[in-house]
């Protein structure tokens, strides 16, 4: 009698999974290669030129809105944990019962 549990060995298991990747940078590249060839065996017109040079400044334009962007994201975050940081200093400082008060006097109503 033959114990199967006993003989096995562990052995990795193997698909043909061929994840998709979009890089769209890669073929923005492979675009303006192309069209580089093409501009060097031919003059250009200005009409052209005009195109090329506006789709330039359009994607320069749109890298910089993303990076501003990211930036402005990272500074947020950046002031959000400093504010963490400073209320449980004053916490471990004061204790939780002065921050009960200022609380309270935070949220209390104007009286009219």
């Amino acid at each position: 009698m033959k114990i199967k549990f006993l003989a096995n060995t562990i052995r990795n298991r193997r698909f043909n999974y061929q994840p998709m990747y979009y890089d769209e940078q890669k073929e923005y590249l492979e675009l303006k290669k192309a069209q580089y060839r093409e501009d060097a065996n031919q003059d250009l017109d200005a009409e052209t030129r005009k195109n090329i040079l506006r789709q330039e400044i359009s994607n320069n334009w749109s890298r910089h809105e993303q990076t501003a962007h990211a930036k402005r994201a990272a500074n947020i975050r950046v002031l959000l944990l400093i504010g963490i940081i400073l209320f449980l200093g004053y916490i471990m400082l004061y204790g939780v019962d002065e921050v009960d008060t200022v609380v309270e006097k935070v949220w209390q109503k104007p009286v009219d």
